[in-house]
């Protein structure tokens, strides 16, 4: 295998290990630099895989170089992660394969292709490769498009001309990234977003949020599920729920926004709805209200019986003696 385009960042290699433990110890690697995968090989001992990996502002940027490998992020690895971001491989040897959203993207050197890590997608290398992988978060590219996932795995090819523009800049950025300053990387990290979406042919779309797309609506689902079941924390807030997701509070607001509604009123709403079934339960008569909000998040009673007047038109006490 060729030695690393990137000059300098954090290596592992699975020559660090015994030949028995290497494929095993690859799908820690590849786990732990990028999201939670399985990855399967025909050569399970004496298997070759090395990752060097640097920062480009909110951008990270691996170098890839190992043996033919099959690779899954599956729904069940979704549902116990919290990686939100999206992956760009850029093919430097052999050929790759990139399947998501019934999409497959056959990789040449210097092709590249995007792909959503909050989905399921596959990865086929047949034969030893190297590809650099840039990991991206969610919120920069996906505010960009009204529908994320029709640009995920679409081979951008290297012999266009806009398509050769972009993979250059990268690997050029790329072999470059010792000798960059701080300022330097921030300019670059939007040049490289704006280079992958005009590469796309989604200029047209840039910033038109007219529409919601399956990847967004994904999101939002992701989000009020974690509300729900973080409900009773009193320090649930909306920025740890974006914290949580790996989102921007800006991408979390415009996601609620289209709901007509924000992170916050949904806490407020959902706390005061599972407040009022309490109320109105028969076997929680012996519980005090002021118990029944502390339960559910609230943590000052006052505060507890305005809100909900203003939505139930009644106090607390008003409520569960009617019902």
């Amino acid at each position: 295998m060729s030695d690393f385009l990137l000059p300098k960042g954090h290596i592992s290699s699975t020559e660090d290990v015994a030949e028995k433990e290497q494929l095993e110890y690859w799908i820690d690697m590849i786990c732990d630099e990028f999201v939670q995968l399985d990855c399967t090989a025909e050569k399970r001992k004496d298997f070759r895989g090395k990752i060097r990996g640097s920062g480009l502002g909110n951008i990270w940027v691996s170098e890839v170089n190992a043996d033919p490998q099959h690779v899954i992020r599956s729904r069940k690895q979704i549902a116990k992660s919290t990686e939100s971001e999206f992956l760009l491989s850029l093919q430097l040897d052999d050929v790759g394969f990139i399947n998501q959203d019934g999409r497959i993207a056959e990789l040449h050197p210097g092709d590249f292709a995007l792909y959503d890590s909050t989905r399921p997608y596959f990865l086929h290398f047949d034969r030893p490769f190297r590809q650099i992988v840039l990991q991206i978060p969610y919120d920069t590219l996906a505010e960009q498009f009204v529908r994320p996932e029709n640009i995920t795995a679409l081979r951008v090819s290297a012999q266009t001309a806009v398509g050769a523009l972009a993979s250059q800049f990268i690997q050029s950025v790329a072999g470059r990234l010792d000798i960059l300053t701080a300022q330097e990387r921030r300019v670059i990290n939007q040049h490289i977003i704006e280079l992958v979406a005009l590469a796309l042919g989604s200029m047209t779309s840039l910033r038109d949020l007219g529409g919601q797309s399956t990847a967004r609506t994904a999101m939002l689902e992701r989000l009020k599920q974690y509300i729900e079941i973080n409900i009773r924390d009193p320090q649930l807030t909306p920025a740890q729920v974006a914290g949580h997701h790996h989102i921007s509070e800006r991408y979390q607001r415009m996601l609620f926004a289209s709901t007509g509604t924000t992170a916050s009123r949904y806490i407020l709403n959902k706390r005061l709805e599972l407040c009022r079934e309490a109320l109105e339960n028969p076997v929680l008569r012996d519980h005090s209200i002021t118990q029944i909000a502390f339960s559910y998040g609230f943590n000052d009673a006052a505060h507890f019986s305005r809100r909900f007047r203003e939505r139930y038109d009644a106090s607390p006490k008003e409520y569960r003696d009617k019902t």
